[in-house]
């Protein structure tokens, strides 16, 4: 039986790297991750952060079938700013990942 006494270790046979509990994996700056040789592309350009001027009213989830008959093609205003704030949380949160990323060096920067 083989006795392991590092946290951070490759298997026998050298072809697996082993990360063990409590160990980690430590990007020093200007470090990258490549996959042969190769860093990931940098993600897409993030577009303006939408900025919702009507925010009166209590959010409706509770989206119904898109209309034709008024400007909003959803059934209320209330409907069309609660959509609106889902896709800013989206937003927002794709760019905390894409800073993860590229911190950790994974992908390029923009």
């Amino acid at each position: 039986m083989t006795t392991v006494n590092t946290k951070v270790y490759f298997k026998q046979g050298g072809d697996e790297l082993v990360v063990a509990s409590g160990g980690s994996i430590n990007i020093e700056p200007g470090g990258t991750i490549t996959v042969a040789g190769t860093q990931g592309a940098a993600l897409t350009t993030q577009l303006s952060t939408i900025t919702i001027a009507d925010a009166a009213g209590t959010p409706d989830y509770a989206l119904q079938a898109v209309i034709n008959t008024n400007a909003y093609g959803l059934a209320s205003a209330a409907e069309m700013i609660t959509l609106l704030y889902v896709i800013k949380n989206l937003q927002t949160r794709l760019a905390e990942v894409e800073a993860l990323l590229e911190g950790a060096g994974i992908v390029a920067a923009n």
